[in-house]
């Protein structure tokens, strides 16, 4: 009887083991086209395609965004902001004052929560002088 028990959890164990290393393996990367300019940081980005994803499978507060051509990337600081539903769809969210658009969050398909950006000096003094941005989604795809 001990060595059936003993069988069944080990048996239990594997399973678990492989259930987590596919978990681990599903990418979140995902591409984007973005129709305009933005801007990330310090820094002012084309218009193009790209791909976002976090930097390390086990967190996702340290994310690469880099256009397909390898050009122009990014590394950035993010911190969870907790929704009251579940996203339906990955986007970017973009905060954009009259034609400066500003990568403020990272909305992920399934989760309850979204990824957003610290707001930077630029922004910040758009937002000193009484700017109020418009929300724009630019819609993403798992790679």
């Amino acid at each position: 009887m001990k060595k059936q028990a003993l069988g069944i959890v080990a048996v239990f164990s594997l399973l678990l083991v492989l259930s987590s290393a596919s978990v681990q393996a599903q990418s979140k990367r995902y591409s984007i086209n973005i129709p305009f300019n933005f801007i990330v940081g310090q820094k002012i980005f084309p218009a193009g395609e790209y791909t976002v994803e976090p930097t390390r499978q086990d967190s996702q507060n340290v994310w690469l965004l880099e256009n397909t051509n390898r050009h122009f990337s990014v590394v950035f600081t993010t911190i969870p902001v907790w929704a009251s539903v579940t996203q339906d769809q990955t986007k970017l969210v973009f905060n954009r004052y009259d034609d400066q658009f500003f990568l403020s969050q990272i909305c992920t398909a399934g989760d309850n929560s979204s990824r957003e950006l610290r707001m930077r000096h630029w922004e910040r003094q758009l937002a000193k002088n009484g700017v109020q941005p418009e929300k724009v989604f630019a819609p993403a795809s798992r790679e």
